[in-house]
């Protein structure tokens, strides 16, 4: 008896389907997601993998195979049994075993089990009806493709024709500046720039300000010490600033309570022991594993070697004190690689 089927329905309500004695098929959220080369948008979905290391039986599939086919829950785990040997015995012989609407099992060049996930199937409910569709970007014209278009499309006039000439000459009166001033003002004038908006001429460019010394000596106003010592001193959180002129005709100046200053006090955050981490590789040596870590890095993880594990080097994505905080970042570290997965230690 096959199992696709139902592993594959299993899906559709459960993030776990353990077939036992062989592995679990894992499903986590996966969002929304654009292929920038062929400018595809794909609807949310969830994302499946495969854990070989959960073998032990849950009780799942073999409760759903007991009701479909009316049996016992003993003559079920018969059924199941007997489906995954051939399961194995068919990866064993062929490198490969096809799970219908599910994905792919096959041994790599290192004889270790991999799984690629089918794409037929989004088993995300909440996105039933929603399908992937391709849009192209929108292709707008250039100034300089505007110009070569109304150039061509500017009409020629024929000197023999009489009829109406005048209207034609009036015509190109207008025409021929007109499309003159467009082919000659973007080599003028940069039209990228910032324009002078506040000037008659917005191609005008801004002059820079330029220091004139004072050529006559300054002017002090008639001002008691006492009313300018009270002005500054009732400047307060409710008045932050006041103004005090001592020279005629110029600017006064602007008194403003000065700034608190930022409390810089080191506080000593204790530090949370990370025991959920997101596995993207395991190596024998440990240059390759330091060669992914940077890899990861570069692309905005903050994956680093989490030490040995049976013997191999372990590369986490991230690590996290939670196992939700974990799960809710594994569709991200999935969308960089299909195969990534939990380890709790």
């Amino acid at each position: 008896m096959k199992l696709d089927q139902h592993i594959s329905q299993l899906l559709f309500q459960y993030d776990c389907v353990i077939v036992p004695n062989l592995g679990g098929f894992v499903a986590n959220y996966k969002p929304a997601s654009i292929q920038p080369i062929k400018n595809t948008f794909y609807p949310p979905s969830k994302g499946i993998s495969f854990n070989k290391n959960l073998i032990n039986n849950d009780g799942l599939l073999i409760n759903a195979i007991s009701k479909a086919n009316k049996t016992s829950y003993e003559e079920a785990s018969k059924i199941v049994e007997e489906a995954v040997l051939m399961m194995k015995a068919a990866l064993k012989k062929n490198n490969k075993l096809v799970v219908e609407n599910v994905g792919v099992l096959f041994y790599d060049k290192e004889n270790r089990i991999q799984f690629e996930p089918s794409t037929d199937v989004n088993y995300l409910l909440e996105s039933f009806g929603l399908s992937s569709f391709q849009q192209f970007p929108v292709k707008h014209e250039t100034i300089e493709e505007k110009i070569v278009k109304t150039v061509k499309e500017t009409p020629v006039i024929a000197l023999h024709q009489k009829k109406n000439s005048k209207k034609w000459i009036a015509a190109a009166i207008i025409t021929i500046p007109l499309t003159f001033f467009a082919l000659w003002l973007p080599t003028k004038y940069d039209l990228g720039t910032d324009l002078n908006y506040a000037n008659l001429n917005p191609f005008k460019t801004l002059t820079e300000p330029v220091y004139v010394a004072r050529t006559t000596a300054p002017v002090f106003e008639d001002i008691a010490k006492d009313e300018a010592r009270a002005k500054i001193e009732a400047v307060n959180e409710n008045n932050p600033s006041t103004t005090v002129a001592f020279l005629k005709e110029e600017s006064p100046i602007v008194v403003k309570m000065e700034e608190a200053a930022i409390d810089t006090t080191r506080v000593e955050i204790p530090k949370v022991k990370l025991k959920f981490h997101i596995v993207g590789g395991c190596f024998s040596e440990e240059r390759n594993a330091k060669k992914l870590v940077r890899k990861l890095n570069k692309a905005g993880f903050n994956a680093w070697i989490i030490g040995k594990r049976k013997g191999l080097y372990t590369v986490s994505y991230n690590s996290f004190e939670t196992r939700n905080e974990a799960v809710d970042a594994l569709a991200s570290a999935q969308s960089h690689n299909s195969k990534a997965w939990i380890l709790e230690q």
